[in-house]
């Protein structure tokens, strides 16, 4: 009798063919909302990835958080990744900004919110104390920055895993030295970083099904930037085709895009609409997807496939992207 009495209740609320781990959260009790359309897969790993949110709720960021918040849900996500440009304009000053209250902990405030964010420094974050955001790490339990660069593997299923390496891709932007916060670059060792890289990549693990870069600003971009003198790519993309690196995720870039360059190994995304979008901006370059409206992306991990969904500040589901290993 209680079965089908949950049953009905589903049906009356229109939650009826979502996930499985929504609607066992729905279940215990979650009413926030659910995305139609999206996928979540028995024993995948799955996370979101958001970026160039931090705004202090405006610019639609309020409305990101809300649709995140659903999305997280839906899939159950593992943990958040953030690429990067924290904080606007010019990052924290300290742990103790209020900043932090401010464009993060009173936005994103959702319970489905409080699991682990992984994070990028972005260029904005520069502008401020970049240290602090590595800090924050010991003030917060979910903000997670152990240091400007840093790797972990996580399980998928049996003994497979995913290898996730995050880069400070500041130091990688020869432009950026020109900048107001050019000294704090010049006492990052790029070399020292881009050696590490290497090193960490170069896993040759039987077990290790995917290999995953994220960094701040795009190898590829079809938006504002595209006529840019792609120095990015010049640092990095040597290192992820020689290591058969299978995803580079990346912000700056305030859209959404999908591109798997011919003839390359590697398949770029951009996750960089948390916050400030142009829906007008037409593409200025190759793109195998591009959407400039806020948003964030989940990605399904099996051991033989990717699944990757767009997701909008509206809850649509803009596109959805599956490959093989």
């Amino acid at each position: 009798m209680r079965t089908i009495f949950i049953l009905l209740l589903l049906a009356a609320t229109n939650v009826n063919g979502q996930t499985k781990k929504y609607t066992a959260e729905y279940n215990k009790g979650y009413r926030g909302g659910f995305i139609k359309g999206q996928t979540s897969r028995d024993n995948a790993l799955e996370f979101a990835v958001i970026g160039d949110f931090g705004r202090g709720g405006e610019y639609f960021q309020k409305d990101v958080a809300a649709t995140l918040a659903q999305a997280v849900t839906g899939i159950n996500a593992s943990f958040i990744v953030a690429t990067g440009d924290n904080i606007y304009p010019d990052g924290v000053a300290s742990t103790q900004d209020p900043l932090w209250r401010l464009s993060f902990e009173d936005v994103f405030y959702q319970y489905p919110l409080h699991r682990a964010w992984y994070a990028v420094l972005g260029n904005h974050d520069y502008h401020g104390n970049p240290q602090a955001q590595v800090d924050y790490s010991k003030v917060s339990q979910r903000w997670h920055m152990p240091a400007r660069y840093y790797a972990f593997k996580r399980k998928i299923a049996g003994s497979n895993e995913a290898l996730f390496v995050f880069l400070d891709t500041n130091p990688l932007d020869r432009e950026a030295y020109t900048s107001p916060y050019g000294k704090e670059l010049q006492a990052q060792d790029s070399a020292r970083q881009l050696r590490w890289l290497e090193e960490t990549l170069s896993d040759t693990s039987s077990n290790l099904r995917w290999k995953i870069v994220i960094g701040h600003h795009p190898c590829y971009t079809a938006g504002n930037r595209a006529l840019n003198t792609p120095y990015i790519r010049y640092a990095l993309e040597p290192l992820l085709e020689k290591y058969k690196v299978d995803i580079y995720i990346s912000g700056h870039e305030h859209h959404l895009q999908y591109l798997h360059p011919k003839g390359k190994h590697t398949r770029h995304f951009i996750s960089g609409a948390g916050s400030e979008a142009n829906e007008q901006l037409q593409p200025r370059g190759a793109y195998d997807f591009f959407a400039p409206i806020q948003g964030f992306m989940t990605f399904s991990l099996m051991a033989d496939n990717v699944c990757v969904q767009a997701i909008s500040r509206k809850g649509e589901i803009l596109h959805t992207i599956n490959f093989n290993k």
